[in-house]
């Protein structure tokens, strides 16, 4: 099994809605965990990266006379992914995307001892945003439409650890690195500039998303 680890990092601020709410407080929070850290669900993360490699397998397929290459991707695609009412071992795995283990584990182990509460670490890393509906005829606010969203602070990095079953191969290692590559924004309110990201793959504590998209150029030279 390899393991590689996705650093996603929040150029904006961002909203990963739980679907949860505070009543009288917050009507849209965000997914944090009993100690107060924020992290986005693992499969919600594979899904997004299984788009973008979506995206990069029809740009490939637009390319006149790259019908075979794309479609060599498309295959590893559905195994890297997986294909919908599908179940198959050999696809990989991501856990939830979160905050740096060791910082988390080093407040979980002092927390206990401390009067540290899981609001002040979930505080520390969000704030409130108020956003109304505005009727355009009137310029009035509507009635009813003030909603308070807790959202994530810019500048956060957060980490999701993939795990495969396998070895990649560099077709496997071009098409993950394109995804990560291609991932720009993650979240809501993405046309209000929220969940503006960027993302890299890192295998062994080394960067690897240029170096594996870079062997896309070998993989098309060996198809001339």
């Amino acid at each position: 099994m390899e393991e590689y680890t996705l650093k996603i990092e929040l150029l904006t601020n961002a909203i990963f809605g739980s679907g949860n709410s505070v009543p009288g407080f917050v009507d849209t929070d965000v997914l944090h965990d009993k100690y107060g850290f924020l992290y986005i669900n693992g499969k919600t993360l594979k899904g997004k990266l299984g788009e973008m490699a979506s995206l990069f397998v029809n740009m490939i397929k637009d390319m006149d006379g790259y019908e075979e290459i794309a479609e060599r991707f498309k295959k590893k695609k559905d195994e890297l992914f997986g294909v919908a009412e599908k179940y198959s071992h050999d696809k990989l795995k991501f856990s939830d995307c979160e905050i740096s283990r060791n910082i988390r584990n080093y407040y979980k182990y002092y927390m206990k001892d401390s009067d540290i509460e899981p609001e002040e670490i979930l505080e520390s890393l969000t704030h409130i945003e108020t956003q109304t509906s505005i009727n355009y005829n009137s310029g009035i606010a509507k009635k009813n439409s003030l909603r308070n969203y807790r959202v994530i602070n810019r500048g956060i990095v957060l980490y999701s650890y993939i795990y495969s079953p396998k070895k990649l191969d560099d077709e496997d290692k071009v098409l993950l690195a394109s995804a990560c590559s291609l991932l720009r924004h993650l979240g809501s309110s993405e046309t209000k500039g929220k969940g503006e990201v960027k993302v890299s793959l890192w295998f062994n504590e080394k960067e690897v998303t240029n170096e594996y998209i870079r062997l896309l150029e070998r993989k098309v030279k060996s198809n001339v």
